[in-house]
C-alpha cells in the first residue's frame, strides 16, 4: 500500500526524486524475488513430497532410481534456498563439491567464475562473458594456426541457406531436420525467390555449392578452407552452456581432393593438429573411436571422434572428423578434369571442434575452489599480488607492477591485483577464475630479491629469485610448465581409470561400471553396420549406456567370444558409455 506521502505526491503531481524513485525499484524487487522463492519453495516441497511418495511405493526399486529422486529433491530445496537468499539481499557465492554433485559444480563455476550468463531469454543461447570468450577464442586462435600451417585457409561463409540446398542430399537433410531453425520473411516481406532459408545448422550444402563452381580441374585441388562461426540446432533435449546449446560456437573445416587416399591422409593430419590443440594445449584427452553407421555423420562414409570422459563420469564428443567419400560431390557435382582429362568427382572431408573443448578443459582440471585453467588458453596466465601491511607502502606495489611490465614483455599475461580488498577475498577471487599462477611480493621479498610462486592446482608456496628480469621470467615460466604437466599427467590418469572391460559377458555388470565407475566399458559386439543397431538399443534399454564405437585396427575379441546382446560372434569391442 502506497504511503501518505506518495498519495499525496501523485495527488500534488508531484515526481518522486532519483532517490525515492530507487528505492520504490527496490521494494518492487525485493517483491518479485519473494514471490519467486515462494514458488520456488513450494515447487521444491511438491517434488520432495512427490519423490517420497513414488519412494515409498516402490521401495523394491532398484538404486539409481533411488539416487535420482535424491538428486531431484536436494536440486529443488537448493533452488528454493538460493531464491530466498536473493529476496533476502544476501550475497551469494561459489560453494560446490565437485565430486558429490558435478552438475551443481559445473553450473555454479560458469556462473560464478563468469564464464557465461545464462540470464539471456532466450532458451539455449547464454551469453559468452569476456573471460569465457577469451578462452574459447584462444583455442580457436591456436587451432587457426595449425590450419595455415596445413595450408587450410580461412573463409566466411553466410548464415542463410536456402531450403533447397538442405534438400538436395536426403540422408543430410534427414540427420538436422528436426533441429533447423528456418527464416521464413524479411521484415513483413517473403523472400524475392519464394524459399525459406535455414539458419545453419552445419555449412555443407553452403560451402558445397560453392565448391561446385570452384573446382573445375586438378589443378584447383587440393580445395582446403575453414571458418570459425555460430551455427544453430534446435534442440529438444536439456540444454547445458558450452556443451548442449541451441547457438554453437566453433570451428569446421572442409576439404576437397584428387584421390581417396589424399582426403584420408589430411583426415590424419587434421586428427594430429586437434590433438595437439586438447593434449598439448588443454591438457586432456580422450579416446579416439569410430563411430558405427547408425550414429556416423549423416551422409558420410566414417567418422572418426574424441569422446573425453567427463567427472560424473559420463562421455562427451570434443572432435567430430568426417571422411565424406564422393557422397556429396556427386550430389553437389563437384567435379574435375584429371590429369587423364576425364572427369572425376572430388573425394571430401569435413571436421570440427566446438565450445564442447572449453566445457571438457574446464570440467576436467577445476577443482572445489573453481577453475584451474590450463596457460596456454589463460586469460591471464599469471596474478601479481603485492603484499602490503600498508596502504602507503607503494615501493612493493610499484615493484609488482616492474614484474608485471617485465612478464609482458616475455609473453607472459599479467594481471596486477593492487585493489583495497583483503589478501583472503582476492585468493579467492582469483582461484575461482583459475589463474594458473600467482606470484606474490611483499616488503620482506624486496628485501631478499625474490618472489613466492603459488601455482593454482597445488597452492604450494615456493620462494623463487627474482635479482634479474631473466631470472623472474624463467621462474614463472618453469612453473608453468610444471603446472601444465601435472595437470596433463591427472587428466591422463583419469582417462586411463575410466576404461573398463567386462569380462562376465553380462549386461548387469555393463550397468554396475557404468553406474559405479564411469566412462566407457568394452564389450564384445557382432556388428558396427546397421545390422547392429537393433543390438545397440537392447544394451541402452538394460544399461542406460549406448554403443559409442570401436577402435579401427584393434584386436577383436578372441574366437568363440559372443556379442554381449545377440550371442552372435563378436567382431568387435564396442565401447559402451553413458553421454551428454
Amino acid at each position: 500500500m502506497a504511503s501518505v506521502y506518495q498519495h499525496y505526491q501523485a495527488v500534488k503531481g508531484i515526481s518522486p526524486t532519483v532517490d525515492e524513485k530507487k528505492q520504490q525499484q527496490e521494494e518492487k524487487k525485493k517483491k518479485k524475488t519473494a514471490a519467486a522463492a515462494a514458488q520456488a519453495k513450494k515447487g521444491g516441497d511438491g517434488a520432495a513430497a512427490a519423490s517420497s511418495s513414488s519412494s515409498s511405493s516402490s521401495s523394491g526399486g532398484n538404486s539409481s532410481n533411488s539416487r535420482r529422486r535424491q538428486k531431484q529433491r536436494e536440486k529443488a530445496v537448493a533452488k528454493a534456498k538460493a531464491a530466498e537468499a536473493a529476496a533476502s539481499g544476501e550475497k551469494q557465492t561459489f560453494s560446490a563439491d565437485k565430486d558429490k554433485d558435478f552438475a551443481d559444480w559445473y553450473e555454479q563455476v560458469l556462473r560464478f567464475a563468469e564464464i557465461v550468463d545464462k540470464r539471456y531469454p532466450v532458451k539455449g543461447m547464454p551469453v559468452l562473458r569476456p573471460a569465457g570468450f577469451y578462452m574459447h577464442n584462444k583455442i580457436m586462435n591456436l587451432l587457426e594456426a595449425e590450419w595455415e600451417k596445413q595450408d587450410i585457409m580461412k573463409a566466411q561463409f553466410p548464415l542463410l541457406i536456402p531450403r533447397s540446398f538442405l534438400e538436395i542430399e536426403k540422408d543430410h537433410v534427414k540427420g538436422f531436420a528436426e533441429e533447423v531453425f528456418w527464416v521464413t520473411r524479411g521484415g513483413s516481406h517473403p523472400f524475392e525467390d519464394g524459399q525459406e532459408y535455414a539458419l545453419r545448422p552445419t555449412s555443407e550444402t553452403a560451402m558445397y555449392h560453392m565448391f561446385h563452381i570452384w573446382v573445375q580441374s586438378f589443378r584447383d585441388l587440393p580445395l582446403k578452407v575453414h571458418q570459425t562461426c555460430n551455427v544453430f540446432r534446435y534442440e529438444t533435449k536439456q540444454t547445458r552452456p558450452l556443451i548442449r546449446a541451441r547457438e554453437i560456437h566453433w570451428n569446421e573445416a572442409h576439404t576437397c581432393h584428387e584421390t581417396a587416399a589424399e582426403a584420408l591422409e589430411n583426415l590424419e593430419n587434421a586428427y594430429s593438429a586437434y590433438l595437439y590443440l586438447i593434449q598439448d594445449c588443454c591438457c586432456f584427452t580422450g579416446q579416439r573411436l569410430r563411430r558405427p553407421v547408425w550414429d556416423q555423420f549423416p551422409g558420410g562414409e566414417h567418422s572418426d571422434v574424441m569422446d573425453t570422459v567427463m567427472p560424473c563420469g559420463r562421455v562427451l564428443q570434443t572432435i567430430g572428423a568426417h571422411y565424406l567419400g564422393q557422397k556429396f560431390a556427386k550430389v553437389f557435382d563437384i567435379k574435375f578434369r584429371d590429369q587423364s582429362n576425364q572427369y572425376e568427382h572430388a573425394y571430401m572431408t569435413c571436421y570440427g571442434v566446438s565450445t564442447r573443448l572449453l566445457a571438457a578443459c574446464l570440467s576436467t582440471h577445476g577443482d572445489n575452489s573453481g577453475l584451474v585453467n590450463p596457460p596456454r588458453i589463460a586469460q591471464y596466465q599469471v596474478l601479481l599480488l603485492p603484499v602490503v601491511q600498508k596502504r602507503s607502502d607503494r615501493s612493493t606495489v610499484d615493484k609488482a607492477h616492474e614484474y608485471a611490465a617485465v612478464l609482458r614483455a616475455a609473453g607472459v599475461r599479467v594481471v596486477v591485483d593492487d585493489s583495497t580488498k583483503s589478501p583472503g577475498d582476492k585468493f579467492f577471487h582469483w582461484e575461482l577464475r583459475g589463474v594458473p599462477l600467482r606470484v606474490e611480493v611483499g616488503p620482506r621479498d624486496l628485501k631478499a630479491q625474490q618472489v613466492v610462486l603459488v601455482p593454482r592446482d597445488t597452492k604450494k608456496k615456493e620462494s623463487a629469485p627474482a635479482a634479474t628480469s631473466e631470472q623472474l621470467v624463467q621462474a614463472v615460466q618453469d612453473a608453468l610448465a610444471a603446472l601444465e604437466e601435472r595437470l596433463r599427467t591427472k587428466a591422463f590418469e583419469h582417462h586411463r581409470t575410466h576404461l573398463s572391460t567386462c569380462t562376465s559377458g553380462s549386461l548387469e555388470e555393463v550397468k554396475q561400471l557404468l553406474y559405479e565407475r564411469g566412462g566407457f566399458v568394452r564389450v564384445p559386439f557382432h556388428s558396427m553396420g546397421k545390422d547392429g543397431e537393433e543390438a545397440d538399443k537392447l544394451i541402452h534399454e538394460a544399461t542406460g549406456g549406448e554403443v559409442r564405437g570401436y577402435v579401427p585396427g584393434e584386436e577383436a575379441p578372441p574366437a568363440g567370444t559372443l556379442c554381449i546382446a545377440t550371442g552372435l560372434p563378436a567382431k568387435h569391442w564396442g565401447y559402451v558409455a553413458r553421454a551428454y
